[in-house]
């Protein structure tokens, strides 16, 4: 079974469009989506002013309002194009997918109307043979929770909402998107969640799809399990992983 990994579209839709002749030519069985389809301009410049200034966001802002206003049209239109993929579709929010309850109430709008979408964010999905597809999504962190500007949760959040994967027999395919503590091939240097290292060890998943901090395109091995970095669809990349063969190819639409 071949399944199509992406991440990090942030709202750059021409792509996304190319690629029900990417489904159609490698036979994908399944599409994985990492997170990340809003871009969060205006909230990451007022976030930073937050951090100077040693103050509470202002959610009101014009600027964010106007945004907000964007995101919903943007959203709206990545699950019309993902519908039109006509593959079985799983997806975790990325760190920009916020407000949570915004997210949450779109994903579950779409997955109402399509019944090829499947939103695993804290939940799981049949994936097809004996698989089945969980996640988690947004930024993993040492204690700090965030879900109106961002979203971020603490490690133990993630650990906890997770805990229903033991008394699951499938084998499992792991949607995240924060990346393990672990170095990928190739190597750069950057940080990683030891609670997405920690949940990996345990739970053993055959395959485990995330995205990486600078956004570059890796693979790894931790024990049995393969670890893939989505590359940014947003400048036309995409992975395809074999369960059969747990290997990857990274393909490009430029």
């Amino acid at each position: 079974m071949k399944l199509l990994a992406i991440g990090n579209l942030d709202e750059e839709f021409r792509y996304l469009e190319r690629l029900p002749e990417v489904v159609q030519n490698l036979n994908i069985s399944a599409i994985l989506f990492a997170g990340n389809i809003l871009q969060a301009e205006a909230r990451k410049e007022e976030w930073q002013k937050t951090l100077e200034e040693g103050r509470e966001p202002n959610l009101q802002r014009p600027e964010i309002v106007r945004e907000r206003e964007n995101d919903a049209e943007s959203l709206k239109t990545f699950f019309i194009l993902l519908s039109k993929l006509n593959r079985p579709t799983f997806i975790v929010p990325g760190k920009h997918d916020a407000p949570e309850r915004f997210f949450l109430q779109a994903a579950f709008n779409h997955e109402y109307i399509s019944p090829n979408i499947f939103m695993v964010h804290r939940s799981f999905a049949p994936l097809g043979r004996n698989y089945i597809a969980a996640g988690f999504g947004g930024e993993i962190t040492d204690d700090h929770r965030e879900h109106e500007m961002f979203l971020m949760y603490p490690g133990w959040e993630a650990e906890f909402s997770l805990d229903f994967l033991r008394h699951l027999d499938q084998d499992k395919i792991l949607l995240l998107h924060t990346p393990p503590k672990e170095t990928f091939e190739p190597a750069i240097e950057e940080a990683g969640s030891d609670i997405i290292s920690t949940i990996i060890k345990t739970y053993d998943p055959h395959v485990v799809v995330c995205t990486r901090e600078n956004r570059q395109k890796g693979k790894m091995r931790i024990g049995n399990t393969l670890v893939v970095a989505a590359t940014p669809l947003k400048e036309g990349y995409y992975a395809v992983i074999d369960t059969q063969e747990r290997s990857v190819e990274f393909g490009d639409l430029r």
